[in-house]
């Protein structure tokens, strides 16, 4: 008589194959959340210099440049003056500001632009109602 209990080779590849497709689904949802979350904190962080430069831009006209029409503030200068602290995001790279060259480039200009739909970098910039925030 043949009383041998356990799986076969077959049935053990076959719940193997089917526990590969489930990871492969997973991993991907999961990385896929991963970067979302990434270029929303990223946006996050604009938002919040954004505020910060229109608080400026509204009480201050020290360091207020014009570009193309266009009152901005460098967020180099906002860091300088400890408006922004130099421990927030840089929403270019997603790495702390800590007043390096990486924030040489960037602006906020008060621009007629309506609120942005999405979080996603628009070309260079980021865009908000009356603001535009240049990263690069």
């Amino acid at each position: 008589m043949n009383d041998k209990k356990g799986f076969t080779l077959i049935e053990l590849l076959a719940v193997i194959v089917i526990l590969a497709v489930i990871l492969a689904i997973a991993s991907t949802a999961v990385i896929k959340s991963i970067n979302d979350s990434r270029e929303k904190a990223k946006y996050i962080a604009a938002q919040d210099i954004v505020n910060i430069a229109e608080a400026y831009l509204a009480t201050e006209t020290e360091g207020v440049v014009e570009v193309n029409g266009s009152k901005c503030i460098l967020v180099e200068k906002l860091v300088e003056e400890k408006y922004v602290e130099s421990d927030a995001t840089n929403p270019l790279t997603g790495e702390n500001i800590s007043g390096s060259d990486d924030v040489s480039d960037q602006r906020v200009c008060k621009e007629d632009v309506t609120a942005q739909d999405g979080y996603e970098l628009q070309e260079d910039y980021y865009s908000f109602d009356g603001y535009k925030y240049y990263v690069r």
